[in-house]
């Protein structure tokens, strides 16, 4: 009896770790092919407003007509025009 429950053990605990990581979050999702997972320089220069638009960490924008790019603020969210100096 006690070499069946010796077996078990690691067996059950194994099983309840993993039911615990499922239930305390997802795995991670991996990009498609459709989506940048890259983010581009910012074409021009961003002002203290702009610089304190920050992106998500997925580089993700809450306003449709912005993208988040890098620059030498760090990673904001800016409009889509480019501006050629």
């Amino acid at each position: 009896m006690v070499s069946i429950m010796k077996l078990w053990t690691p067996l059950l605990m194994t099983f309840l770790c993993m039911m615990l990581l499922s239930v305390l979050g997802g795995f991670k999702k991996k990009p498609s092919i459709g989506e940048y997972t890259l983010i581009e320089e910012c074409w021009g220069k961003p002002n203290i407003r702009d610089c304190a638009k920050k992106c998500s960490k997925t580089f993700k924008c809450e306003k449709k007509n912005y993208t988040c790019c890098w620059t030498y603020c760090g990673n904001i969210c800016w409009t889509n025009r480019r501006t050629y100096e």
